[in-house]
């Protein structure tokens, strides 16, 4: 029997292929969940990607939905598909471990909303993937689970937070990763991994609450635009039970995705929203998707974002980014690592007035910021501005400064999280091939609720420059 996630000329199958495989007999659930745990076995070591591997639990799935298939009838749309879950986010029956020795890693008694919309739609949970402490920083290190490596090069970070699920996909452990994105660390790995990752609209994804005033949310990373927008429609049906939800799409995420978009008005745009330089690889690199973009018949010009002042916005993003972990149930503060007891002291010691105030400056200049998308459909941008850095890096001088790993993440992020802060869909596709090099990705960025408009021009540029057949050449894949 051949191996069922083995390559081909396109490259690895893809989710929504494992699952029309799976429903129509071409392959078991079974099948393809072994040759995934195999993998994680055989290549795993190298990468560090999962810190948690349930095989037990991924096979008693995997044998459910091969007797579903059995029975017949309407199935769910990726029955028995593997994926892995961002150790992050509650997973019924795991413990939550948020790559921290400081916190009580309990079993948690339920799955999280986004979480258990993939589980309704039939995936096979294999384990957890790894993220830094917290989720706080761009790459994908901690005290507690060491460093996650990039398959591209293995002395090079695979960015973060969620860069555990993008290591496993671009590596090939598995088809797609949960994620997750509170100042970029869906579209960061994807960039410097060659993946697609979206972060979509505030809202549109359930969750619990609305993490950091909503800059947060979930996604997934894939090898292809069809298969992020997919899945984007279950997770987009699923109950949200959240104060504010956008409205739901009108026509499937997936059938925009597979059609070209009508000639669209795209703005270029290199502005940093923390202090950074972008790298001329980087601002290269949009140019050229720029060029790519015109080619197929879309109008290109520059486009500034009116009140977007890094010395504005980092001290505010600051008071709201050090509340990310405060809530956290830690249990012994002096196993924290240093930047996250930095951030969780300053968040203890910022009062109510400071933090409100922080936020509503931020709704205000949201309004005047928006004004860019009323002269353009959608925002280009390099998705980061700095490539790859290597493993280890972020660290430097944190004893000196405990601030200096957050103020490199941030500048990681400077091209990123504008989205989160307005809400707006946005996606990092691996449209130019970077020869002998890390992968570094485009973003595109659309107006409100415009997720089908992002995700219609993704698929345009997939179908004319695809990318799927690309492989890491860093392990004997």
């Amino acid at each position: 029997m051949t191996d069922p996630l083995g390559t081909g000329p396109e490259g690895w199958p893809t989710a929504t292929e494992l699952a029309d495989h799976i429903a129509t007999g071409k392959a078991s659930s079974r099948e393809i969940v072994e040759s995934c745990l195999a993998r994680i076995d055989a290549i795993n070591p190298a990468l560090n990607a999962f810190c948690h591997v349930a095989p037990d639990e991924a096979r008693q799935a995997a044998d459910a939905a091969d007797a579903l298939v059995r029975q017949g009838g309407t199935l769910p749309p990726f029955l028995g598909v593997p994926i892995a879950i961002k150790d992050l986010h509650p997973v019924r029956g795991w413990p939550l471990c948020s790559a921290s020795d400081g916190v009580s890693h309990d079993v948690m008694k339920h799955d999280a909303p986004a979480v258990a919309a993939l589980r309704e739609a039939g995936f096979v949970f294999v384990g957890a993937t790894t993220s830094p402490e917290f989720g706080t920083v761009s790459v994908t290190e901690s005290a507690r689970h060491g460093a996650t490596r990039n398959p591209w090069n293995l002395e090079h970070s695979p960015g973060g937070s969620s860069g555990g699920s993008a290591a496993a996909v671009a590596a090939g452990l598995l088809p797609v990763g949960h994620a997750s994105d509170g100042a970029g660390s869906i579209r960061e790995p994807a960039s410097y991994c060659g993946l697609v990752g979206m972060k979509p609209s505030r809202g549109l994804v359930p969750s619990d609450a609305h993490y950091m005033e909503g800059f947060a949310t979930e996604g997934v990373l894939t090898r292809t635009v069809l298969d992020t927008a997919a899945i984007l429609d279950v997770l987009a049906a699923a109950p949200r039970p959240t104060w504010y939800a956008p409205p739901r799409p009108d026509v499937p995420f997936r059938q925009r995705a597979e059609r070209d978009p009508n000639r669209l008005r795209i703005g270029i745009n290199l502005q940093p929203a923390f202090p950074a330089q972008v790298h001329p690889a980087a601002a290269a690199l949009a140019r050229r998707a720029a060029d790519l973009l015109a080619d197929l018949g879309h109008e290109v010009v520059e486009q500034d974002v009116p009140g977007l002042d890094p010395d504005w916005f980092t001290p505010r993003f600051d008071i709201l980014y050090a509340t990310g972990s405060a809530d956290c149930a830690v249990v012994d503060e002096s196993a924290v690592e240093p930047l996250n007891r930095t951030l969780r002291q300053a968040a203890r010691d910022t009062d109510s007035l400071t933090y409100v105030t922080a936020i509503l400056e931020f709704q205000l200049r949201s309004a005047e910021m928006y004004q860019a998308w009323d002269a353009v459909d959608v925002l280009l941008t390099p998705t980061n501005p700095v490539l790859a850095p290597r493993v280890g890096s972020l660290w430097e001088g944190q004893d000196a400064d405990p601030w200096a790993p957050l103020r490199r993440a941030e500048e990681t992020a400077s091209l990123t999280v504008l989205a989160n802060m307005l809400g707006l869909p946005a996606i990092s596709v691996p449209l130019v091939e970077q020869p002998g090099g890390l992968p570094l990705g485009v973003q595109l960025i659309g107006g409100r609720w415009q997720d089908g408009t992002v995700l219609a021009l993704a698929g345009q540029l997939e179908r004319a420059h695809p990318w799927r057949h690309r492989r890491p050449t860093a392990l004997p894949l």
